[in-house]
């Protein structure tokens, strides 16, 4: 009887030994490579977003190029109901040949 419960003590001392052996090696190497392939995927991502700004900024600012000062005196105050002040700028486009 006491040899069937210091066998079974044994496989169970055995199986936890076991256990924290695979536990650690799980946090030692499975996390870290996860934490880090999920960092390079974040910054893939980031680097996509400001990729992207940058290409909408490029068109916003070849068509700001291509805009009089009076097209780009409404342009910017479009939303805020000044446009008398563009006025003046009206008059030199009508100047320049």
């Amino acid at each position: 009887m006491f040899s069937n419960i210091k066998a079974i003590a044994g496989a169970l001392a055995g199986a936890v030994v076991a256990a924290a052996m695979v536990y650690l090696v799980f946090q030692l190497v499975v996390v870290p490579n996860a934490r880090e392939g999920g960092r390079e995927a974040e910054r893939a991502d980031i680097n996509q977003d400001t990729l992207n700004a940058v290409k909408e900024r490029v068109k916003d600012d070849a068509k700001r190029e291509t805009l009089s000062g009076y097209e780009l005196c409404l342009d910017y105050f479009r939303h805020r109901g000044r446009l008398p002040e563009c006025e003046q700028l009206r008059s030199l486009r009508e100047e320049q040949p």
